[in-house]
């Protein structure tokens, strides 16, 4: 940001991208959806919830898990707060055991236990889940342990990327380039992957 700000009128600026793919929420209308996000991976799923919830008539029950180290580290409070206000919304959040403070009224636990607590019912329902790594491997078993199928999981490994073009190798998972061909992917591609994911 500080170099675009040193920018004068008439300067040449370039821009790469945007690359790889997207959240299809076109194939989600008609719906539950259930977004899952840990740390700081709640700022790519922002956007697909602000968008989901403008054209809130086109899914059904939406819910919202979300699972930060402490509650100084949950990000977004503010729409957080906004969130959890709305009557159209279940909103969970979480801090880790240790990360909460005596006034704490959320959950207390890792995000893939919380959402085997929440048990969000898979009949008809998405699930988006996003987060460290980590977080990813554990949360896609539970999710499959409540009978949610592969193909209705959606993930993203957007952290993997580095160049965007397919040429550093940051980002190759076996011969998958999550810059060309991600960084969205289905649990049921996840499943292909080898396992250094």
């Amino acid at each position: 940001t500080k170099a675009l700000r040193e920018l004068n009128i008439g300067d040449t600026l370039g821009f790469r991208g945007p690359y790889g793919n997207v959240f299809p929420i076109e194939k989600w209308e008609g719906k539950n959806l259930v977004f899952i996000a840990g740390g700081i991976a709640l700022p790519p799923l922002r956007s697909v919830i602000w968008n989901c919830l403008d054209l809130r008539d086109k899914y059904k029950d939406v819910t919202i898990i979300y699972g930060a180290k402490t509650i100084d580290d949950l990000v977004y409070k503010n729409e957080l707060k906004e969130w959890d206000a709305r009557d159209d919304v279940n909103l969970v959040t979480t801090v880790d055991p240790g990360g909460e403070t005596p006034e704490w009224t959320g959950k207390v636990g890792f995000v893939p236990t919380v959402v085997e607590e929440a048990a969000p019912d898979c009949k008809d329902t998405i699930a988006i889940v996003c987060g460290p790594p980590i977080m990813i491997k554990f949360t896609l078993p539970v999710l499959e342990k409540l009978g949610f199928k592969h193909d209705k999981v959606y993930t993203t490994l957007e952290n993997r990327m580095k160049c965007g073009l397919g040429k550093c190798g940051r980002c190759n998972i076996g011969c998958t380039y999550v810059c060309k061909e991600g960084p969205v992917f289905t649990a049921e591609e996840i499943s292909k992957m080898p396992d250094e994911f």
